[in-house]
């Protein structure tokens, strides 16, 4: 794992990764915003990584809630959206904390696993140009998000209720 803060192309830093309740998150957005959610999807001890047509880089499945979503909905939507994966069954990680550009702003986001037994059909999209299996033991790729693979990494760890940093 790396040490944070770490940063992006943009200047976006990841500052902390914390493995708390599902049910904690509703004290968390009354400190910090909370507006997505992403899903780390694994299969043979690889990482699911789409290609994002906006951003050009690898980077997980994932997005904005919608107005009335959940942050589990918002996950399974957007899985759903992205990837083509229809899937409910997502296991609740913690938040990753990032100090964001553009503007200038720091949030949280909503971390979600899910680990499957076979390699789903992948759908490709506006969104998502093309799909990877990622191994994490492997290095981060100038085309791919560091912010991304780091949270990746670190969501395959269980520490109840710590920030790693």
């Amino acid at each position: 794992m790396a040490e944070l803060p770490i940063r992006d192309r943009a200047g976006n830093a990841l500052v902390g990764f914390r493995f708390v309740a599902e049910e904690d998150l509703a004290r968390l957005v009354e400190q910090v915003a909370v507006p997505a959610s992403l899903v780390v999807v694994t299969h043979a001890n690889a990482v699911l990584m789409m290609f994002d047509s906006w951003r050009k880089q690898w980077e997980l499945p994932g997005g904005t809630r919608e107005p009335g979503e959940t942050m589990r909905q918002a996950a399974v939507r957007e899985l759903r959206e992205e990837t083509g994966i229809h899937l409910a069954d997502l296991t609740f990680v913690g938040v990753a904390e990032f100090d964001l550009t553009k503007p200038e702003r720091r949030e949280l986001l909503a971390l979600y696993r899910i680990e499957l037994q076979v390699v789903p059909r992948l759908t490709l999209n506006d969104e998502a140009l093309d799909f990877r299996w990622w191994p994490p033991s492997e290095p981060v790729g100038e085309d791919m998000s560091p912010l991304d693979a780091e949270i990746a990494r670190r969501s395959l760890i269980r520490r109840s209720g710590c920030w790693l940093s």
